[in-house]
């Protein structure tokens, strides 16, 4: 009979492979490779060419974000963009993700080497992971900067003197977060605040100069462009950013949270009945809570589509469901829970508090919010910032394997549908 050991190491070289055949067959999820040619390559190629007037022009590429991935992209690269060793170049930078999410993971746990390199090895079946890692994207340059941002924060947090060199890249990395993906400044307003909150005058002082320091190039971009964003059209910037879309939002971000919390609510409890048994009430009061802010603020899933025929921009959750039931409301199961999820993990930590109030006010200001905003970020931050009951993490085989065939489910229906 195999060992439990072994049988883990076949699992994480399965993910390789899967990883590795993905590239070979030039795998694409979100309609990447179109918003890399009409997107992502042009802007690359137009700041290596004519680096001024691009970034004074920056909006025309479409890109809706800053250009520090371009520019690291049309900087490092030496071959032609777009080009099968551009590609594999992005693959091997995506590759710092998994490495720095291996050293957390160690840092955080008390767990086996093959455990760490398993959970690790999970980002690789992430359909957006891979899509961006394969082609090229933003996504992933971004996740680059924010993981290695998390990992000097924990180190931060172990070490007694809280040195300022830590809080200096703790800075440094979460700004060019920023830089790469727009959305990710909720971690440089969690890591402001919690900071603030845990450490000294003089140290929450410097995290300030520093932040100050690194805005600059942002706010100059700003002054240029004259907004956050380089606005080709008029009111393009409320197209993407709006408050009025915050209650519709909030409800596909906790559609989200709802879905993939479901692996981890099995690991964090062995007795279901019980839990199940202790939330039954608290569920019901959540969906009521999601049903009122659905009608009260007339949210329409379909408001978005030229058609209005189907959910876009409102996550996969919402699409699915719509589509298999064509009922509008069907993803409210899912917000119910992800709100019940969300408020339970909010109430255990006061750093749990800073984080989600940093993440949710950022992110619901989305007009479009898709499903590679979350994935793979939900499963990188649960195991690298938010609390939890870490005597209940259960990493057994029957576990190990449950994580394997939820992600693995959701690659293969990214694939198929």
């Amino acid at each position: 009979m195999i060992k439990p050991s072994n049988l883990i190491y076949l699992l994480i070289f399965f993910n390789i492979l899967t990883f590795f055949f993905g590239f070979i067959y030039s795998e694409e999820h979100g309609a990447s490779i179109l918003d890399a040619n009409l997107h992502t390559y042009p802007a690359i190629d137009g700041l290596k060419n004519n680096f001024i007037q691009n970034i004074i022009t920056y909006g025309k590429y479409g890109e809706n974000s800053y250009p520090l991935h371009h520019i690291i992209y049309a900087y490092t690269n030496l071959f032609e963009i777009g080009s099968i060793f551009f590609r594999i170049q992005s693959c091997i930078l995506s590759l710092i993700v998994i490495i720095f999410f291996y050293l957390i993971l160690n840092l955080r746990f008390k767990i086996k080497i093959e455990e760490a390199l398993f959970l690790s090895s999970i980002l690789l079946l992430s359909p957006y992971f891979r899509t961006s890692a394969y082609w090229g994207m933003t996504e992933n340059t971004g996740l680059i900067f924010l993981i290695i941002s998390i990992f000097f924060f924990l180190k931060l947090l172990n070490s007694e003197d809280k040195k300022f060199n830590q809080l200096l890249l703790i800075c440094l990395f979460s700004a060019l977060a920023l830089y790469a993906r727009l959305q990710y400044v909720f971690l440089c307003i969690f890591f402001f605040f919690y900071l603030s909150y845990k450490l000294n005058l003089n140290r929450v002082v410097f995290v300030i100069i520093n932040y100050i320091i690194y805005s600059i190039p942002g706010l100059i971009l700003i002054y240029i462009w004259g907004g956050l964003l380089d606005e080709q059209y008029s009111g393009e910037f409320n197209y993407f950013i709006s408050a009025n879309s915050i209650p519709r939002t909030l409800l596909v971000i906790f559609s989200l949270i709802g879905f993939y919390s479901l692996p981890f609510i099995l690991i964090l409890n062995d007795r279901m009945l019980n839990v199940l048994r202790k939330n039954i009430i608290n569920f019901f009061i959540s969906l009521l809570i999601c049903s009122s802010v659905y009608f009260f603020f007339d949210v329409n899933i379909l408001a978005l589509d030229e058609t209005n025929s189907f959910p876009y921009g409102q996550g996969f959750v919402s699409h699915i469901l719509y589509k298999f039931t064509s009922i509008k409301e069907s993803y409210l199961i899912f917000c119910a829970l992800g709100l019940l999820v969300t408020y339970k993990i909010f109430n255990f930590t006061i750093r749990n508090k800073f984080l989600i109030i940093a993440l949710l006010s950022i992110f619901s200001l989305r007009v479009h919010f898709f499903s590679e905003y979350l994935d793979p970020l939900l499963f990188i931050l649960f195991f690298t910032l938010l609390d939890f009951d870490k005597k209940k993490m259960l990493l057994t085989l029957k576990n190990i394997l449950l994580l394997e065939f939820f992600f693995l489910g959701i690659l293969i229906g990214a694939i198929l549908i």
